[in-house]
């Protein structure tokens, strides 16, 4: 393995190099049998074991949480497909490069918005979700001729950072870079030069703005919101939406930046804004989004 992937900010324990094997060995076994068969399969395996995960109590709280009005077999049946979608997603997100060589795999939907910012280059801000196959999003933005780098959280292992790094890195032409300070200023250089930025942006942020989300505040993450208004570019809201085994369609909207004067109000009704959108896109498939990470 190259140590130019080897992430500078961790050394490696015996534990990392024990894990690191088996996924090794799991990773290999997915890439040896065709796509549909390793989704199908590890969607199935991961909804077998769900009752044993210890999320998975966390998952029926927050579908309670989120759905009232539902009744309790309508919890734990989302909740148990919602096993199946990420066992899913984890075996496509190992093979990916299969899926880039599929384009007939994934459906852009968009009214145009993402070809015009690939002609007027003027740069964009991506925010999405943990929703359908959120690792297939970067591959209609390479149709389109967008050049993306890509924002993402670095795994605890080192090798497993490493080769996640590796598989992806055909997606992001701008490269992918694990969150940090420096991780900053390279993405504004990058999007005022022009390009696009993409990152996760609904997952619960400890300093984060309190806006409202399955009808209660949720402290979400400004810094998309921020980075658009700073550089004035377009603010596009993305999602993965699985119509059926590994054939998906990703939407792509255009959020309206606030026209409030206030500055940390501005930024406050936009970042509302994208998790207003958020919220009926997750509400539509409710068993395709990650419902293990506390929002609250």
């Amino acid at each position: 393995m190259s140590d130019r992937f080897l992430s500078k900010s961790k050394s490696p324990k015996f534990a990392h190099y024990f894990e690191y094997a088996g996924f090794r060995v799991v990773t290999a076994i997915i890439n040896i049998i065709p796509l549909g068969m390793a989704s199908f399969l590890m969607g199935a395996i991961w909804q077998l074991l769900a009752r044993f995960n210890k999320r998975h109590n966390k998952v029926l709280t927050h579908l309670r949480a989120a759905f009232p009005e539902r009744d309790e077999q309508w919890i734990v049946d989302t909740a148990f497909k919602h096993w199946n979608n990420l066992g899913r997603t984890f075996a496509e997100g190992l093979c990916i490069q299969k899926l880039l060589k599929r384009t007939d795999k994934v459906k852009l939907v968009s009214n145009g918005l993402m070809d015009s910012i690939a002609s007027d280059q003027r740069g964009a801000v991506l925010v999405s979700l943990h929703m359908g196959n959120w690792e297939v999003l970067a591959i209609p933005a390479l149709q389109t001729g967008l050049s993306m780098a890509g924002i993402y959280q670095r795994p605890t292992n080192p090798f497993v950072d490493a080769y996640i790094r590796r598989i992806r890195e055909p997606l992001y032409p701008g490269g992918l870079h694990a969150k940090s300070k420096k991780t900053v200023n390279d993405v504004i250089q990058w999007v005022r030069g022009g390009d696009t930025v993409c990152m996760m942006g609904d997952l619960r942020h400890p300093r984060g703005l309190m806006v409202p989300f399955f009808n209660a505040p949720a402290p979400s993450n400004p810094f998309p919101a921020l980075l658009a208004d700073k550089l004035q570019v377009p603010l596009i809201v993305a999602r993965s939406q699985r119509v059926g085994g590994v054939t998906f369609r990703v939407d792509a909207v255009e959020i309206m930046p606030s026209e409030c004067t206030d500055h940390d109000k501005r930024i406050e009704q936009t970042t509302a804004k994208i998790h207003a959108q958020f919220e009926v896109w997750i509400r539509e498939t409710p068993h395709q989004w990650m419902w293990g990470h506390r929002r609250r």
